[in-house]
């Protein structure tokens, strides 16, 4: 449940801070663009994260 509330958290903070940067936000001056990059992954890394929802749904109604 950590992955998928915290990849999707980091994604809106991430897309949040890039809106309120405007412009800036996608240059290299700024770590917005690497922070996007990073997060973009985050969502495959170790899995999607629709595949761990699944999951969690599998384990928590295994026993209904």
């Amino acid at each position: 449940m950590i992955k998928v509330f915290g990849t999707e958290m980091a994604t809106e903070v991430v897309n949040h801070a890039m809106q309120c940067h405007g412009a800036m936000g996608m240059t290299k001056e700024l770590p917005l663009q690497l922070m996007a990059n990073q997060v973009r992954l985050m969502h495959v890394y170790e899995g999607p994260t629709e595949v761990h929802r699944m999951a969690i749904a599998k384990r928590t109604l295994k026993d209904f």
